[in-house]
C-alpha cells in the first residue's frame, strides 16, 4: 500500500476525525490543528485522531512508479481507509478535514460510495469543491489557468535536477509556497504525471466537452473554505448549494494563497470550531 494511515490519538467515544493533505504537503501541515489545546476544544474533544499520508517527501517517501500511476492506485486505497475507519467507528461515522488532493480523493470517494455517504457526519473541505470543470462558460479566461498543470508534470519526466528544482519553484513558490525544503519538492510532483496529456485535453476542457454536472448528492454538513486563486478548482453550483443549504457553510479568504491551511491554521480553526458549534456536530 502506497497511503499510510497513522492514529494520533487513540482514545475517543465521539466520531473520529481523518486529515487528508494535498501537494505538495504531508500530514505534517495539520499539526496545529491537533495540539493538546486543540483536543480541548468542543469539537475535537473526545475524538480518535487520524491521518492519510500519499506518498511525500516529508513522512512517506514511497513512490509509485509510472507504471503503478497509470493504474491509479492512489484512491482505491483512500477509499479502503476510509471505509475501514467508517467500519471502525464508534458512532458508525467520522469527520474528514481535506485539502487540495486529499479534498479531491474525498469527494470521489463520496460520490463512487453512495452507501457510505451516511458514514460522514461532516466534511471539511478546503480549496477543492465536490466537483470542478475548467471551461470558459464557467471561469471565463481564468479557465486558461489550468494549463499549468502540464508544466507541474515536467519536473517528474525531467530528471535534471537544476530543471525540477527552477520549474518546481518556479509555480509552486509563485503561488505562494512555504518550504525549507523548496528544492524538494519536485519529488512529489508525480501527482501531476498526466502532464503531457494536458496540451490535448484542453481544448476540450476549456469549451466544456469534459465538464459534468456539479456533484451534489450529499446530505452531511459541509464548511467550504478556499482562497481566491482556488476558484478554478469549484463551481458556481456548488458554491449555490453552499450558501442555500442550512447544514453548509462556504468561506473565502481573500488575503491569503492556496495553501492557507498550513499558513493559517489559527484563522481555518476559527471557522471550524464555530461551524461545528452552529451545526451541533457530533
Amino acid at each position: 500500500m502506497y497511503c499510510r494511515l497513522e492514529c494520533l490519538q487513540e482514545t475517543g467515544t465521539r466520531s473520529p476525525v481523518v486529515f487528508i493533505h494535498g501537494f505538495p504537503d504531508s500530514p505534517l501541515m495539520f499539526t496545529e490543528y491537533m495540539t493538546a489545546d486543540e483536543q480541548g476544544q468542543p469539537w475535537l474533544r473526545d475524538r480518535q485522531i487520524y491521518t492519510i499520508a500519499f506518498p511525500n517527501r516529508f513522512t512517506n517517501p514511497n513512490y509509485p512508479s509510472l507504471g503503478a500511476l497509470v493504474r491509479e492506485p492512489l484512491q482505491p486505497e483512500v477509499d479502503a481507509l476510509l471505509s475501514e475507519r467508517i467500519a471502525a467507528s464508534p458512532t458508525g461515522k467520522i469527520i474528514i478535514v481535506a485539502h487540495d488532493w486529499g479534498a479531491t480523493c474525498t469527494w470521489k470517494f463520496v460520490r463512487t460510495h453512495p452507501d457510505l455517504r451516511g458514514g460522514i457526519e461532516a466534511l471539511v473541505a478546503l480549496s477543492v469543491a465536490s466537483s470542478f470543470r475548467y471551461d470558459v462558460w464557467e471561469h471565463g479566461l481564468r479557465a486558461i489557468g489550468w494549463a499549468y498543470s502540464a508544466l507541474f508534470g515536467l519536473p517528474y519526466y525531467v530528471r535534471v535536477p537544476a530543471v525540477q528544482r527552477f520549474v518546481a519553484r518556479m509555480i509552486v513558490e509563485r503561488g505562494g509556497y512555504q518550504s525549507d525544503q523548496n528544492d524538494t519538492l519536485h519529488m512529489d510532483t508525480y501527482h501531476y504525471w498526466y502532464g503531457p496529456l494536458r496540451p490535448f485535453l484542453l481544448p476540450f476542457d476549456l469549451i466544456g466537452l469534459r465538464a459534468r454536472p456539479a456533484f451534489l448528492d450529499f446530505a452531511f454538513p459541509v464548511l467550504y473554505i478556499r482562497s481566491p486563486i482556488d476558484r478554478l478548482p469549484s463551481t458556481a453550483a456548488f458554491e449555490r448549494a453552499m450558501a442555500g443549504r442550512p447544514n453548509c457553510h462556504m468561506v473565502v479568504l481573500e488575503d491569503v494563497n492556496h495553501w492557507f491551511p498550513e499558513q493559517h491554521p489559527q484563522r481555518v480553526l476559527g471557522e471550524i470550531r464555530a461551524f461545528f458549534g452552529q451545526q451541533n456536530v457530533g
